[in-house]
């Protein structure tokens, strides 16, 4: 007879990194709101650098994790000049299987804007996005009080807006994947997120 533990084994084992308080918040609500099986990282909802999600990625993944996303905004790599380490770092890891690397350029709240819109706007900055977004969002705001209430993603995740937005990113990042559209063309790959845990589910 197998011990408990064992059978525990047996369900897939999800971690999330998200490497600021947006990121993380709206992946704590999510899971609240959806139902999805994570664990979000770091707890103690931190920014993180790239070479703390590299050490944490190996770890995840050397340990009882089955799959690793990563949420992170591009304009972060842009600011700090931080190109080629985040070209090793998807470079590593894309022949992982076990690890997704979710960009979003210029930022999370992009993903968050294409629940409401399909728009390929370029935005200068995550504070132009956050902007644009307040339009739907009334108040939105990346302070901790505001973050910190569900509500906010409890309206991302209503009236089909998820599966939109889902379906815009996808769309777009085609797009961006097929024509000359430079280097300040918005983008999203967190649908690729959404769907394994939608997947993680079933």
């Amino acid at each position: 007879m197998a011990r408990k533990g064992e059978h525990r084994r047996l369900r897939t084992q999800y971690a999330v990194l998200g490497d600021g308080r947006t990121e993380q918040f709206y992946l704590q609500h999510l899971k609240s709101l959806n139902g999805y099986k994570y664990r979000v990282y770091p707890s103690l909802f931190d920014d993180i650098t790239i070479d703390i999600v590299e050490t944490k990625i190996d770890e995840l993944i050397s340990g009882a994790c089955d799959l690793v996303v990563y949420f992170m905004d591009y304009d972060v790599i842009v600011n700090q000049r931080r190109y080629d380490d985040f070209k090793n770092l998807k470079r590593k890891y894309e022949v992982v299987p076990e690890v997704i690397i979710c960009e979003s350029m210029p930022s999370i709240e992009y993903w968050f804007l294409l629940h409401y819109k399909k728009t390929t706007k370029e935005f200068s900055n995550a504070s132009e996005v956050c902007k644009e977004l307040q339009k739907y969002i009334v108040g939105f705001s990346k302070g901790r009080d505001f973050l910190k209430n569900p509500k906010w993603v409890k309206n991302l995740c209503s009236d089909g807006r998820i599966e939109k937005a889902i379906q815009f990113a996808g769309d777009i990042l085609n797009q961006k994947e097929k024509q000359d559209v430079g280097s300040h063309f918005p983008f999203t790959k967190a649908h690729l997120g959404i769907e394994q845990f939608e997947k993680q589910k079933k």
